[in-house]
This record gives structure tokens, C-alpha cells and sequence, in this order.
């Protein structure tokens, strides 16, 4: 089976439960605290471990007990954590999660040794891109560091996954480098202007990506479903219905089981599909890495929700 390689980000997120996010200046009293391992590059490599997928994952944590603890998290899952480094002076990665009653959540991130993974870390473990098939990145390392990863992984012939999250601005050149670009409606509003409020818009939203030189596109729109677009497929997928605990790694989910959908040769609808359904079952549960659900919950959630 061919390898996953995730090249990102941790998150040790810190998590106040509230009926309700306070107003400016306000202060309101909370339900509950939670501290989870996370960070989307974390995530990912998780979600997709979970499922079975052959992964391995580099990036840089802290010196420090949430380093610790990211590390025996992706060790359970059985990912290769050979190749991720300890910076001594940058603390691991923190996430402020405000998470509302309704499952909306606000995020606040303090990267931490995130920032200190440079592109010479990477370069020096070349291999690691040479030996995979997949390539997953996000956008809470170095923006160099991304591009890095870009150039190597493009010259190698690899598949790449691009989550562009937290949104960022990318030298457009770049795009064309990238496989599959996944994104959701914000993200996607800021890359192409379209306010995406159903899935007419979100085509109109995708069709301006494949201009700029993307593959390959898809628009996660929440409770809207997802669109896929490329220049000979379009599919779209209606969301799930299901109870909304903790939407905070949903979109990690989705994108940790599009990459096991595509090691295990799935075309491009079965990937679309599963991760759909992968994604509607996370948010079913507190937590990021602890929502993130195995094989077989995906299987039986998808026998149980056949329409």
C-alpha cells in the first residue's frame, strides 16, 4: 500500500465548552474544559491512520509535556512519528477553542514550534516525499516551508493534498503544483471572491480555482454538502444529517479519509462519498483527535444512513 505523508502542524487544543460565545467585553460562565491533542496536520494523519491508512507525519513540536503527548497520540494510531522534531526554544502549538452549545466553534492558535519547521528540516528528509505517494499540507507551518514541499513533491510526480486553512494568500504558481485543493466556504470565498451559500455558488467558486491552474476542487460547505469539480467530473454530495456535538476537526476528517479513499484506489465520487460521511460522523463527538472515527464506524454509519 502506498504511503500517506502528512507534512504539518500540531495543536495542543484547549477547549471551554459555553451555551454561547460572549460578546465584547462580556463575561459569561462555561460548561465544561477539555484539552485535546489536535492541529490540522495532526488531525489529518490521524484520520486518516484511524481508518488504516499507511501514514507517516513530520513537522516540529515543543520540548515540553503537549509535544509529549502529540507524540503518544499519533504512536496509538500507529504513524511513524520518526521524523518529527523537538524544538528547544518554541513551545508545541496551542489552540483556543471557544465551543459553543449549537457546535460552532471560534479558534485562536499560537503556532509556536510550528513556525520553526524551515525548509532545510524538511530537505534533509527528502526521502521521506520520494518514499510516499500522498502529500498532505496545510498552512499552520512556514508558507516557505509550504512551497517547499510543493517544489519537491511536484518534481517527484506525487500526489498532493492542499488544505489551504487557516486562509492564507498563495503565489498562484503554485496552484498548478497542488493535486487536489480541499477548502470550505470560507476559504474559498477568500481565494475567489464568491460568497458560497449553495452549491451553484460554490461551482461558480470552484470553476475560478481550475482557472487559476488547479486539478482538481473540492468545496466543503458544512450542513450544504460538497462539491467536487474538475474539468471532466463534477459531483455533488448532500450533507448527512446527524446530531452537531463539535464541528472542530470535521474538516480534517474529510480530508484524512479523501487521502485513505485515494491510497485504496477509490475514484473520485466513492472518495467524495466516503469522506462526506467520515466527516458527518466526527461531529458527532467531542474533541479533534477523539472524534475522528475508525473503519468499521464509517462503514456501519454509511449502512445506517443509506437514503
Amino acid at each position: 500500500m502506498s504511503k500517506i505523508l502528512v507534512i504539518g502542524s500540531f495543536m495542543m487544543d484547549l477547549v471551554a465548552k459555553t451555551p454561547r460565545a460572549p460578546k465584547e467585553g462580556e463575561t459569561i460562565k462555561g460548561l465544561s474544559f477539555s484539552q485535546f491533542a489536535g492541529g490540522k496536520g495532526a488531525n489529518q494523519a490521524v484520520a486518516a491512520a484511524k481508518l488504516g491508512g499507511d501514514v507517516i507525519m513530520t513537522g516540529k513540536v515543543g520540548n515540553d509535556g503537549f509535544g509529549n503527548a502529540q507524540m503518544q497520540s499519533l504512536k496509538s494510531w500507529g504513524i511513524n512519528t520518526d521524523y518529527i522534531y523537538k524544538d528547544e526554544k518554541e513551545s508545541t502549538g496551542i489552540g483556543f477553542i471557544t465551543l459553543e452549545e449549537s457546535g460552532k466553534n471560534r479558534i485562536i492558535i499560537i503556532p509556536g514550534a510550528n513556525m520553526s519547521f524551515i525548509p532545510d528540516d524538511l530537505v534533509k528528509n527528502k526521502q521521506l516525499i520520494d518514499d510516499a505517494e500522498i502529500i498532505i499540507l496545510q498552512f499552520e507551518i512556514p508558507m516557505e516551508t509550504t512551497y517547499k514541499s510543493l517544489d519537491l513533491s511536484y518534481e517527484a510526480g506525487k500526489t498532493v493534498i492542499l488544505n489551504p486553512a487557516p486562509s492564507s494568500e498563495i503565489d498562484p504558481d503554485y496552484l498548478r503544483k497542488v493535486t487536489y485543493l480541499i477548502l470550505n466556504e470560507v476559504e474559498a470565498k477568500d481565494f475567489t471572491g464568491v460568497d458560497i451559500t449553495d452549491k451553484e455558488n460554490a461551482k461558480k467558486a470552484a470553476v475560478k480555482l481550475l482557472k487559476q491552474g488547479c486539478r482538481n476542487v473540492i468545496i466543503t460547505m458544512g450542513g450544504n454538502g460538497v462539491l467536487f469539480l474538475n474539468d471532466a467530473e463534477e459531483y455533488y454530495v448532500p450533507s448527512h444529517k446527524v446530531n452537531v456535538v463539535d464541528t472542530t476537526a470535521a474538516g480534517d476528517e474529510f480530508i484524512g479519509a479523501f487521502a485513505y479513499g485515494l491510497q485504496n484506489k477509490y475514484n473520485h465520487k466513492e472518495c467524495t462519498e466516503f469522506a462526506n460521511a467520515a466527516a458527518a460522523l466526527s461531529v458527532t463527538r467531542m474533541g479533534s483527535q477523539p472524534s475522528l472515527p475508525t473503519l468499521s464506524e464509517v462503514e456501519e454509519f454509511v449502512r445506517m444512513n443509506k437514503k
